[in-house]
Order: C-alpha cells, then sequence, then structure tokens
C-alpha cells in the first residue's frame, strides 16, 4: 500500500456513467467504448440500472410482448423507488424520507458485489487465498446505463471521486422515435407518448430529471447515421483519458469552455448560464445571465473605497432584493386571477385552480425577469463595442429560449452551439421558417439558422485533461528532452490519468505519518546524524 505514496499509477478501474433521453441507442456507445478500451487492456462490465437496480427494490409485472408498458413501468419503478423512505421501525419519527440518490447506491452495490465475484474467481485461478480485503479490479471500467437524476450523479461523484465520469448522449427526437419504433416494436403513437413522457418527468417531484442530469456530463458525444464520425469521438476521448498528449481541444471546446467559465460570474437566484459569439475561431463577446447596469453591461463585484471590501451595489443583482421579480409577478397573477375569479363566482374552488396554475405554463413566463439572459448580453456587448454579429456563431449552455432566439435571428448569427438532451420546442415551433436543426438542414444551411448540440469534451474536465502538468494526474510528456524527438503515444501501452485511488485520504495520510516515522525512527538510529 505504500507504493500509493511514490507516484506509482495503477491500472485502476474507471466507473462510466451514461445519461441521455429515451429511446437513444446507448448500445451503440456502450459497443465502441467496449472496443476502444479493450485496445487498452481494459474488460468492461456493464451495469443495468433497470434490471440490475430498480427490480432490486421493486417488483415490476412482465409486460408480456408489449415495449411500451415496459418502458413505462419502468419509469414508473424508478419513481417508486425515489419515493421509497424509511419506515417508521426504521425512522426516529414517522415521517419517510425519500431519497433521489438511492439508484446510485444501488448501481454502488452492485458495482461491489460483482467485484467480489470476479476477484474471487481471479483468485482461484491464480490459487490465492482471500485475505479478507476487498481489492480492486485492474484495468476493468463498469458502464452505467443509464442515470436519470442530478442526485445520482453526485453521489457517485462522491463514491468514486476522480474515477467517474458522466457521458452525455445526445440524439435527435425523429432518431429517438425511429429506433423506439424500428428496433422496439412500438407504434408510432406509443414511440411519442413515451418521448412526450420522458421529456415532461421534470415536473414530477421524484421523477426523472435527465436535463438536469444532461449538463452535468464531462463529456459530450451524438449518435448520428454517421457512426464513423461517432466511433472518432469515442476514440479520441479514451484517448484523452489514458493521456494521449497531442490531443488538444476543438475550437467549439475552447469555446464553450469560455462560455461555462462566462456563467461563473452571474450570481442569478435560479442558475448560471453562460455565451459567446465568435467570428472564424476568434472569440469576439462573452455573456452571462444578470442584472443590468447604468450605462451599459452587467453587474460585477466590485471593491468598495470606504471599506476596503469586494462588494455588490445595493439593489443591483437579485438576490440584494431579497427575491425574483419574474417568480414574485407570476405569482401575483396567478393570485389575481383567483382573486377576480372569486370575485365573479364566490363558491369557486380557488384551490383546486391554484394548484393548476402554479404547475402550468405561467411558470415559463420570463419577461418580468431583471435579468438579461446570457445569449442577449453577449449580443448586446458586440453592440456595445461596435462588432458586427452578421455571419458568427453563438455558443451557449443551454438551448436558448424563444425570446433569445428571435434576437438571435435578427443578429445574424448563422450558428448556435448549445448543450441540452431536449430541444426547447418554442424556438423551433415559433420560428420553424429560420431556425433548422443542423440534422435536418441540407441545403437549407445556407439560408436559415443552423441549431446543433455540443459534441466534446466539457467544463468539468476540461482543465484536468489538456493541461499537460497542472491536473490532478500524472504530467503530460511530448518529446524526448535529450534529443528533441517527439514521444511516440501508443493506447496499447497507456496508463488512465483519471486513476481513482481505493484509499481515503485518512488511509493515505496513516500512510504518510508511518513513512515519515521511518525516516525519523533512521535519525535515532544514526545518532541523530543527519
Amino acid at each position: 500500500m505504500s507504493d500509493y505514496l511514490n507516484n506509482e499509477e495503477l491500472d485502476s478501474e474507471l466507473v462510466i456513467g451514461l445519461v441521455c433521453a429515451v429511446g437513444t441507442e446507448t448500445g451503440l456507445v456502450i459497443d465502441l467504448l467496449r472496443e476502444r478500451l479493450g485496445r487498452v487492456g481494459y474488460s468492461v462490465e456493464v451495469v443495468k440500472v433497470s434490471s440490475h437496480v430498480i427490480r432490486q427494490l421493486v417488483d415490476v409485472e412482465d409486460p408480456g410482448t408489449s415495449q411500451y408498458k415496459r418502458y413505462s413501468d419502468l419509469m414508473d419503478a424508478g419513481n417508486k423507488c425515489r419515493e421509497m423512505g424509511l419506515s417508521k421501525e426504521q425512522s426516529e419519527d414517522a415521517e419517510t424520507h425519500p431519497d433521489d440518490a438511492v439508484l446510485a447506491l444501488g448501481v454502488a452495490t452492485h458495482i461491489a458485489a460483482r467485484r467480489t465475484q470476479l476477484n474471487t474467481e481471479r483468485r482461484q485461478v491464480e490459487q490465492r487465498d482471500l485475505d479478507g480485503e476487498p481489492e480492486p479490479l485492474p484495468k476493468t471500467a463498469f458502464i452505467i446505463d443509464s442515470l436519470k437524476r442530478p442526485e445520482e450523479v453526485e453521489k457517485l461523484r462522491i463514491i468514486y471521486p476522480s474515477g467517474f465520469v458522466l457521458l452525455g448522449i445526445h440524439a435527435e427526437v425523429d432518431r429517438r422515435t425511429k429506433h423506439l419504433i424500428d428496433n422496439k416494436g412500438m407504434s408510432e403513437d406509443e414511440a411519442n407518448k413515451l418521448i412526450e413522457r420522458d421529456r415532461q418527468e421534470g415536473d414530477r417531484k421524484h421523477g426523472q430529471r435527465v436535463n438536469s442530469t444532461f449538463h452535468l456530463a464531462d463529456f459530450f458525444v451524438q449518435v448520428t447515421d454517421n457512426h464513423d464520425r461517432l466511433r472518432c469521438d469515442i476514440r479520441r476521448l479514451v484517448g484523452l483519458w489514458f493521456g494521449d498528449p497531442f490531443v488538444t481541444p476543438t475550437f467549439d471546446e475552447y469555446a464553450m469552455f469560455m462560455a461555462f467559465s462566462a456563467a461563473l460570474r452571474s450570481a442569478d437566484l435560479s442558475r448560471q448560464v453562460g455565451a459567446v459569439i465568435t467570428r472564424e475561431k476568434e472569440i469576439l463577446a462573452t455573456g452571462a445571465n444578470e442584472c443590468p447596469s447604468a450605462r451599459g453591461g452587467l453587474y460585477w463585484a466590485e471593491r468598495n473605497p470606504q471599506t476596503g471590501c469586494i462588494e455588490d451595489a445595493k439593489r443591483g443583482r437579485d438576490y440584494t432584493r431579497e427575491g425574483d421579480s419574474n417568480r414574485i409577478e407570476q405569482l401575483n397573477i396567478i393570485k389575481r386571477i383567483i382573486d377576480e375569479t372569486k370575485s365573479v363566482k364566490p363558491d369557486f374552488d380557488g384551490d383546486t385552480l391554484l394548484s393548476v396554475l402554479r404547475e402550468s405554463g405561467i411558470r415559463d413566463l420570463t419577461e418580468f425577469g431583471r435579468v438579461v439572459h446570457a445569449e442577449m448580453e453577449a449580443l448586446l456587448s458586440c453592440g456595445r463595442n461596435g462588432i458586427s454579429t452578421r455571419g458568427t456563431t453563438l455558443l451557449c449552455t443551454t438551448f436558448p429560449c424563444h425570446n433569445c432566439a428571435k434576437h438571435i435571428v435578427a443578429a445574424g448569427v448563422v450558428r448556435v452551439v448549445y448543450v441540452e438532451p431536449y430541444s426547447k420546442s418554442k424556438a423551433l415551433e415559433f420560428h420553424d421558417d429560420s431556425i433548422v436543426q443542423a440534422e435536418k438542414a441540407g441545403k437549407t444551411a445556407e439560408s436559415m439558422v443552423v441549431f446543433e448540440p455540443f459534441v466534446g469534451v466539457g467544463p468539468r474536465r476540461f482543465f484536468e485533461l489538456f493541461s499537460m502538468n497542472l491536473g490532478s494526474s500524472y504530467p503530460l510528456i511530448r518529446k524526448n528532452r535529450d534529443t528533441g524527438e517527439t514521444k511516440e503515444w501508443r493506447i496499447e501501452e497507456a496508463q488512465l490519468r483519471l486513476q481513482m485511488k481505493p484509499l481515503s485520504y485518512l488511509g493515505l495520510e496513516l500512510l504518510a505519518c508511518e513513512a515519515f516515522g521511518k525516516k525519523a525512527a533512521m535519525k535515532t538510529e544514526n545518532g541523530g546524524a543527519s
């Protein structure tokens, strides 16, 4: 165990989570990962959440030949698993405590059991005795198909800190529908109903949150008819994981990293969004969702010359006003509707209408917010500085809302790159004369604004994997220091950069104490001589 302190890298386990919308062909991605990881000598174990975890907690009826019922029943079962709480006997009080990360605990349990089984088989082959301590499985990748809640990702990142990666898989709605019909035997109506349910699951208290989970991905790929492209993308990602020193960012990856960086300046009460505008591989402007400041731009935290402290302007950002004006106005509208209805019909059931309106499209209204959207701020930044936006590309950390979409079209932007599993229908619906999705573009790409999903390395791993020596793993070497010749890199001889140590920091700290104690003992043995 002391070798861990000597920077000796292991053939560490790797845990790969997949997140995608229903109907996405995850099998294609798994097969390509298995193929490429096999080049490094890694074996792949697939963890199917639907069969290996959910069925351990909830009984699922046999759907017979109906694939629609199978998918729908498993969604119900997954939701029920998250709703499950401790019983009265197990809990300190009478209430249950739902756990939206429970399926992640089940994934870890399955991995632990499978590891024990494989280690037992290995020891039998090697004729070694079981020493009682669990051992990691060298050169083994566990692929989780698939994760649906942010809480599941957060839990797995705690359990498998540096060795867990999340892969977001994008597939257009038409392709997913076709897959469910052609390969799963559903009718067109069933496929559409299932996809719509998957998209709307976020409205259920313990339902799936694919949209929120997708944004947490470390890497993004897209399933299209071009399987060679997908194969190349998987090969590049695996090369990065295993330290290919000559893989550098694409411009889209760099620009999207800048968009995520821009988002961090936002103090919005709901979420942080970032955008950048580019032309010919140069960044022209950035934007974040933040409140506007007089005479141009958005609020920044600044040093107060009187106090010497970095502070925000009073009544500038929303949090200094102690509320979100958009949500407050939404609730005021709902209250006025209820009050006016009761004035006309005193015996009206206001409580029922209130619950309906709270979950209605009123929640999607945005015009009462003080915050400038990230895409709008990027466009305005160009305007303030006299930079034309005609012929530019806009990259954004989310799919633009319909309000931003119309200004993007009018500004002359020709390409939009976004991070999202579901394209927001209003933008595409309201502006189908001007906006087209990349897969459907064809010849219209020259006359319309093309919207396409982001593919590549996400912000969470960007710095760590592209940096030669500032990441948390071993440094990258590109040349022979003596001769100056380019260093040869072969995946068959590569080692994983995303190392996962089987010891906690407490265990490593104990090893450090033991190693230092031995050094101190040597001083005593030598009579104090250095």
